[in-house]
Formats: structure tokens, C-alpha cells, sequence
């Protein structure tokens, strides 16, 4: 299981790997949701979780708010993307919306290849973005859409989702039917459904028996410290 913490900056970094954690998502800014650190908090941050074999995973996001961006954010989230894959951050956390709420594909697939402008691999979480594609439609419509999105974001590059489930800041026990639904799309379309938003070291456990095929959490209480 891939105990994803979710941090701003490096508070708390080393009593969460220590304490467990075997990926770190990294981020400034967590009141608005995360957004994009520092050079200098990626530098440290790389060194300390490449000499404890943890994975290393930053937030791309130029500001709180929606995910519908425009052409300068982009630029910047692109840069600052193509600037992680030259450090060799091997997992970037990105997703852009269009204002029909749909993925933006087209931003989305032009993310996914600049690291190869410096001829680097890097693995791709899209982030809770997700939880609001198609929001506006009826529940059973929303949910098509975003099955359906799952096996878009597979072939586009991205291995891992991380979702609540709903938009909404309700109990994630109450979306147990609607991540099993996106758990079965994702095993067959070899992408990480990775449950979060209420989610830490208290309830785990009763999460997991409740997804048993659940193979990556995320939070920002995920392992005890």
C-alpha cells in the first residue's frame, strides 16, 4: 500500500517518512489546496526522500481557485514543470480543466511531455481536479463522464488519480460506491485510483476493508507522527 502524505513545504517531512510514509506530495499553500514550491524546498526535499527511498511527488499549480487556467498560468506550470524534470523529480501532481468541465486535454498531454525536452522520465498523479469534471450534471451523468475520464487521463499518460469521490467536503465513507466504480475502471485501465480528503491513520484500516482492491492513500494525516 502507498501511504501518500500530503505536506506543505518540508514541515514535517522527516517525522512522516519516519513515521511510515513511503511517498511524500509536496506543496506550498495547502489552505487554497496546494500549490507549487520552491526551488529550494524541492532541492532539500529530493535529497532527503532519495537518501530514505521514498518517492518524491510535487505539486504543479500556480494558484488556488479553479482549474480552468489561461495562457500565462500555463506557461508558468509548464516551465516549472520542465524545471522539476531537469532536478529529476521523477512525479509531477498536475490538472487543468476546461470551462465545460472537462479535461483539458490538450494542456494536460503538453505537461506529460516536457520532461522529455530533457529527455527524462516522469510519472504523473493527476490531482483532485478530478472530483470536478462534470459537476453541474445529474449524479449518474457525472459519473459516466468521469469513468470515462479515467480511461482519457490512462491514455494521456497518467498513472495514478487522486480523488475524494465527490466534490463535495463530505465523509469519503459516504462515496464508497462511487471509488469502487473508479477502483474497477482503473484496474483495467492500469491507472492508481488513490482515495483522499478525510482520509488518515485513524480510519485506514476500515477504509481499506471497505476497498479491498484500494492500493494508494493519500492525506495529510496518513501516517501517525
Amino acid at each position: 500500500m502507498i501511504l501518500e502524505a500530503c505536506i506543505e513545504n518540508i514541515t514535517c517531512l522527516k517525522e512522516v517518512v519516519n513515521a511510515g510514509a513511503n511517498r511524500i506530495e509536496l506543496c506550498d499553500n495547502l489552505a487554497v489546496g496546494g500549490t507549487t514550491v520552491s526551488l529550494g524546498v524541492r532541492d532539500y526535499a529530493k535529497y532527503f526522500c532519495d537518501s530514505n527511498n521514498v518517492e518524491l511527488a510535487v505539486m504543479i499549480r500556480v494558484r488556488g481557485g479553479n482549474f480552468v487556467y489561461n495562457n500565462i498560468e500555463k506557461a508558468v506550470m509548464y516551465n516549472d514543470l520542465k524545471e522539476m524534470a531537469r532536478q529529476g523529480i521523477k512525479r509531477a501532481v498536475i490538472g487543468a480543466l476546461t470551462e465545460d468541465g472537462d479535461i483539458d486535454k490538450d494542456f494536460i498531454k503538453e505537461l506529460v511531455s516536457a520532461p522529455k525536452f530533457f529527455r527524462k522520465e516522469m510519472n504523473f498523479t493527476f490531482h483532485m481536479a478530478f472530483d470536478h469534471i462534470g459537476v453541474g450534471l445529474e449524479p449518474k451523468e457525472a459519473l459516466e463522464k468521469r469513468i470515462e475520464a479515467i480511461k482519457t487521463l490512462s491514455k494521456l499518460g497518467i498513472d495514478t488519480i487522486l480523488t475524494h469521490g465527490s466534490h463535495e467536503s463530505n465523509d469519503i465513507f459516504e462515496n464508497i460506491e462511487t471509488l469502487k466504480a473508479y477502483i474497477e475502471c482503473g484496474i483495467k485501465n492500469h491507472v492508481d485510483i488513490m482515495p483522499g480528503g478525510g482520509v488518515n491513520f485513524e480510519n485506514l484500516d476500515k477504509l481499506t476493508k471497505k476497498l479491498p482492491n484500494m492500493v494508494a492513500a493519500h492525506g495529510t494525516k496518513i501516517v501517525e507522527i
